[in-house]
């Protein structure tokens, strides 16, 4: 369950998704009349479904700045889980019982309890609320794949031409040196025949190809103390724990939660920082 909410999840905020929910609010209040709404005649529900979504947009828009502001290490793209999705709607949801609450008790709670109006209220507005957040999630998780897929697929055509460039340039005939921590020579290869570097802890696990067969070596060192001994035109630092060569990128593939790089030689996927993903074309460009 734990592992479930540390999942990397996109940090989607934007002009859908503060219009989306109020205006699924608006409109299941106003046409589908749940609860006590089915009492009232049509200019009055009217009313109170356009000030219920917009004050729900409200809450969204204001909600989210104000995290964002105050909290900015916690709402970064790159650090955003599903827990944190989870809990960034609990406390919206939250907002939105209390001011629906103060509302309806100010004017029309003088001859109940506010226990009573608060029970009612949440009841009310978990059972409104669902129906938005579903269908923001959903519509937010669509549009972002469709996004992501898009764009790696214009990513790939990129590389396709790159690599056909690539085939008539003339590779540089001096090793690399990699050394450890203690300043210890742990390898020499040609920048060409590395494929990519994964960060471990303290060591860092180097792939190589030499004659079309891929090896492995562990050097203990930093991968940043690594990466400053590589070509920058060539490698790049796609993510806090690979480093890759991007002329052996065979594809790009993207969902809603981030990019993929597959790798000639590379049985697993390289995944990319969301904060990285932009700077992908670029990359290729000057590869």
């Amino acid at each position: 369950m734990f592992q479930f909410l540390k999942k990397p999840h996109p940090f989607i905020f934007n002009a859908y998704s503060v219009v989306i929910p109020g205006a699924a609010s608006f409109l299941i209040i106003l046409l589908l009349a749940p609860l006590d709404f089915k009492e009232l005649e049509l200019t009055s529900r009217s009313l109170y479904a356009l000030c219920i979504g917009v004050f729900v947009s409200m809450i969204i828009f204001l909600t989210v700045k104000l995290l964002q502001k105050l909290f900015p290490t916690f709402t970064q793209e790159d650090r955003w889980t599903v827990g944190r999705e989870i809990l960034l709607f609990l406390i919206v949801v939250l907002l939105i019982i209390l001011g629906v609450f103060l509302g309806i008790f100010t004017l029309y709670g003088a001859n109940q309890s506010a226990w009573e109006v608060f029970a009612k209220t949440t009841f009310i507005s978990l059972c409104i609320s669902f129906f938005p957040i579903v269908i923001l999630v959903l519509f937010e998780q669509y549009r972002q794949q469709k996004i992501q897929f898009t764009y790696a697929q214009q990513l790939t055509q990129s590389l396709k031409a790159e690599n056909q460039k690539l085939q008539t340039k003339t590779v540089s005939n001096q090793q690399l040196q990699l050394k450890a921590e203690n300043g210890k020579v742990e390898l020499q290869v040609f920048a060409s025949e590395i494929i990519c570097l994964q960060s471990d802890g303290n060591y860092v696990e180097v792939f190589y190809e030499i004659d079309t067969t891929v090896h492995k070596k562990l050097i203990r060192n930093r991968l940043k103390s690594l990466e400053a001994q590589l070509p920058i035109t060539t490698f790049f630092r796609c993510h806090n724990r690979f480093l890759i060569n991007g002329n052996y990128i065979v594809q790009i593939e993207g969902n809603a939660r981030n990019l993929e790089l597959s790798l000639r030689g590379i049985a697993f996927k390289i995944p990319v920082s969301r904060s990285k993903a932009s700077q992908i074309s670029e990359y290729l460009q000057v590869l």
